[in-house]
């Protein structure tokens, strides 16, 4: 890592928040020119100089401000220095879609190869992608600091800061070699060196530990340990098949670090216990292609733990798929329990197209059972075989029905003759007042039930209007 990292500062949301300002403390500034007024703090200097004179970071200017930050910003909170400025230029981001940070261009392009800590109130979940890989791709150490536009920067996000950058200047906590020595027969494989060095780098760029929701930190040394030790043969073997090759094992692994990255301890270790077990159990066998991304797992009618083990399997090979993909929100698999069982859907599905925002999966063609993929990956092979027997435990029953008044029987026949539907034409096709081939326009007698219901249908095709009446 080339110098100290950076530490870029959003002003407007970050040291300009959007509410209580004057509660707070906070002093208001108005532009010139301009009905607008800037919220700063004097604070905020204090707690950004105290950083500043650690020197342990390097703190730059990431603002739409850009110089005008030090002209105007810096002398108000009462910083030491000028500071470097990143600077942020909208026509750079080119045409920006919803749900960017369309200043996301300008600090990528600024940081270059840099390690850096961007404190902004805008950061998305593209950001959060792109940062991660940045990670995992790259062994550069990136941190998003989102802040809450309406509170504004707090002590609490500068000691985050702190302990990432003492980590990331630190020597790595695991080495290449490190790692190749546990594995002794892995140790001269060109494929297994590049992934250890991979892991290594990778680690480097991680925070020492995260929070798990026992209490007790994860450490990234324990998580590198801990896959490599379960993973690394498996990995290998998925490299050496070629690039072309699928490589669920390494995709989990891979998954468990981007948790690691957002500080979730409990997923990280969720998605390294899930590599390992892909990796031990492979799916091999009971499987029917049905399509390019789709498969059937047809199990015995009294399935055993065993069989959870493959239904997890097929399970994974969707969460690999959405993983490897980042532009697919869903993949569907099916399970058939007996070979006269219904066949049953299994649904994962990506809320925002990528498994690094939490997938949600469904067992049975209705969503009978439903949850996040991450507590059925906590509950093993138990808990998903238990879902799939729930799923498919239904049975066809006749609907009860209770009439809301008894009619004549003439009068009955008559409506039922009324409103029967042509065989060949949907009657709310059909233009108003049109007869039906075979049949008679559904009229209802005023007195007897009938009521008038008018729709209307736009579609990108034409429009057309019907009135029915309905009973």
């Amino acid at each position: 890592m080339a110098g100290r990292p950076w530490v870029l500062v959003d002003i407007d949301g970050v040291l300009n928040p959007e509410q209580n300002q004057a509660a707070r403390g906070f002093t208001p500034y108005r532009l010139k020119g301009e009905d607008y007024l800037v919220w700063l703090h004097r604070d905020h200097g204090r707690m950004l100089n105290d950083l500043d004179r650690e020197g342990l970071v390097e703190l730059r200017w990431g603002t739409t401000w850009n110089d005008a930050a030090n002209r105007m910003v810096g002398p108000a909170i009462g910083l030491d220095r000028r500071w470097d400025v990143v600077t942020i230029d909208r026509a750079a981001a080119g045409p920006v879609r919803f749900g960017h940070n369309w200043k996301a261009v300008s600090v990528q392009e600024g940081a270059g190869d840099q390690a850096f800590a961007w404190l902004d109130d805008a950061i998305t979940e593209p950001d959060r992608l792109w940062a991660e890989d940045r990670v995992l791709d790259q062994g550069i150490p990136t941190l998003l600091m989102p802040i809450d536009r309406n509170v504004g920067l707090q002590p609490e996000h500068l000691a985050e800061v702190r302990y990432w950058a003492q980590s990331i200047t630190k020597p790595s906590p695991i080495s290449a070699d490190q790692l190749l020595r546990r594995t002794p027969d892995l140790a001269s494989d060109p494929h297994a060196v590049a992934r250890a060095e991979w892991l290594s780098r990778t680690v480097a760029a991680l925070p020492d530990t995260v929070a798990r929701s026992n209490g007790t930190p994860l450490s990234r040394s324990e998580l590198a340990l801990s896959v490599w030790d379960r993973t690394a043969h498996a990995v290998t073997a998925e490299y050496a098949a070629g690039e072309s090759a699928q490589k669920p094992v390494d995709d989990f692994v891979r998954q468990s670090v981007r948790r690691y990255v957002r500080g979730q301890g409990d997923a990280a270790m969720a998605w390294a216990d899930r590599a390992a077990l892909r990796a031990s159990t492979p799916h091999l066998g009971h499987v029917r292609p049905t399509g390019p991304h789709e498969h059937r797992l047809v199990l015995p009618a009294n399935p055993s733990r065993e069989h959870g083990y493959q239904v997890q399997a097929l399970i994974d090979s969707a969460a690999a798929s959405i993983g490897t993909n980042p532009d697919w929100q869903r993949v569907q698999k099916s399970v058939q329990v007996g070979t006269d069982g219904p066949t049953m859907l299994v649904n994962l599905r990506a809320d925002r197209k990528t498994t690094s925002t939490g997938l949600t999966l469904a067992f049975g063609n209705a969503g009978a059972v439903e949850r996040p993929y991450e507590d059925l990956l906590r509950g093993g092979p138990d808990a998903t075989l238990q879902a799939v027997l729930t799923a498919t435990d239904y049975e066809i029953e006749p609907a009860q029905f209770e009439p809301a008044e008894l009619e004549p029987a003439g009068q009955q026949q008559a409506a039922a003759q009324e409103m029967r539907l042509s065989p060949l034409t949907d009657p709310a096709l059909l233009p108003p007042g049109a007869a039906r081939p075979g049949g008679v326009t559904a009229t209802v007698p005023p007195g007897q039930g009938g009521r008038a219901e008018t729709s209307r249908w736009a579609g990108s095709v034409g429009q057309q209007n019907t009135t029915r009446t309905m009973e």
